[in-house]
């Protein structure tokens, strides 16, 4: 059934060697605060999994933050910087295709007197570098863009913005999301330059409720979330999740050492998904970009002509037992449409119309296969209803 799953950017299934060595450790009970032989076996097996979600982004152990996930990640970051800085008004540079980890918080600090600059992306959903260059004024202090969108999958050029950031002024700080791209491109923190990186373990075949944030050189220049007993080096309140955290390290560990077979294998799929699609579907589009580099190989989202995208995940999953994401919300409120499908220029029929379908480690060819029987026909069945004009 796994392979009827085609939703992986919403989470990813546990992999076998993740679930075998959390269910090796799980009578592990010392607190890692401890100072007794629990505590220090249970700290020991923390931080080899420390060493292995650095390894993963090329960082240091100690720039390594254990957290509840990618959410309270980028609320640490966000918030951190926010209210460890005094300059005022705080100017943070976001984008309008942004995770709402991210768009929430800023909404929050705009409500405590943050400016915030919303930079728009073309119809690829790529920011342009000249627009982010034009956004920095001078009490600009924060800029925070996601590494690679989760509905679209267009990958950010985050090196060079870093670079045209820190040119014009070093001091703002630069925060990525990088939820969605751990495990499937190369991640160097040396090589991007920037000072903060959120990350969460269910989106590489790890646990939920476990996530981790990078601060370059381990610098905690930004207040904490959570205060209490001076975990995480004093920097986060809270009993560490230890049997979580061993789970994300094992997959940090696996996707390190399987990102190039795995990524060569997604875009040998995309390929195979696209060439069926085409010799099986009329009437469809692709939204954002269809080939290349810049792009995550396992996202594509598509649009139906004259299909409703509820209706349709409703057929394939109830009929097919076939997973996938809608692109909009059941509503004919413009304002639950998807925000990333908006910024694109999107109208609202072709928005309501659209489906997002990723891929992942134990999809196959005869996954694919059956899902495209299953989509054409559920697409046949639905424009029989209403026929295309």
């Amino acid at each position: 059934m796994i392979g009827r799953y085609f939703d992986y950017n919403a989470t990813t299934p546990l992999r076998e060697e993740v679930a075998s060595t959390m269910i090796e450790n799980i009578m592990l009970f010392g607190n890692p605060s401890s100072t007794h032989s629990f505590g220090q076996l249970a700290k020991l097996k923390m931080e080899e999994a420390r060493s292995h979600v650095a390894t993963v982004i090329n960082a240091e152990e100690t720039d390594i933050f254990f957290t509840s996930g990618g959410t309270e990640s980028i609320n640490t970051a966000l918030k951190g910087y926010f209210f460890s800085n005094d300059k005022r008004p705080f100017h943070i540079i976001t984008s309008k295709i942004e995770h709402a980890a991210t768009l929430e918080v800023c909404r929050y600090l705009s409500t405590l007197g943050a400016e915030i600059t919303y930079l728009p992306v073309d119809t690829n959903g790529f920011i342009a570098i000249e627009d982010l260059k034009n956004a920095i004024q001078e009490n600009t202090a924060l800029v925070s863009i996601m590494f690679a969108n989760n509905e679209i999958g267009s990958i950010q050029p985050i090196q060079e913005m870093v670079r045209v950031v820190k040119n014009i002024n070093s001091n703002i700080i630069f925060h990525v999301d990088a939820v969605q791209v751990i495990g499937k491109i190369q991640i160097d923190v040396r090589d991007l330059g920037v000072d903060a990186l959120s990350m969460a373990a269910h989106k590489i075949y790890g646990p939920k409720g476990i996530g981790a944030l990078y601060l370059k050189n381990g610098e905690r220049k930004l207040d904490q979330l959570l205060h209490g007993g001076g975990q995480e080096k004093g920097f986060r309140g809270g009993t560490e999740n230890l049997l979580a955290i061993i789970g994300f390290g094992k997959a940090c560990e696996i996707a390190k050492r399987e990102l190039k077979p795995n990524a060569n294998k997604i875009i040998t799929l995309r390929s195979y998904f696209l060439d069926k699609l085409e010799n099986s579907i009329e009437y469809y589009e692709i939204n954002g970009s269809v080939l290349g580099e810049n792009l995550l190989p396992s996202t594509i989202n598509i649009s139906f002509v004259n299909i409703r995208a509820e209706a349709l995940a409703v057929l394939l999953s109830q009929t097919y037992g076939i997973a996938v994401s809608i692109g909009s919300a059941c509503s004919a409120d413009k304002a639950n449409l998807s925000h990333v499908l908006l910024a694109l220029g999107l109208s609202e029929d072709r928005i309501k119309s659209s489906i997002r379908i990723s891929f992942g480690y134990y999809t196959d060819y005869k996954d694919i296969d059956y899902f495209i029987e299953s989509l054409k026909a559920s697409v046949n069945r639905l424009r029989s209803m209403l026929p295309v004009g």
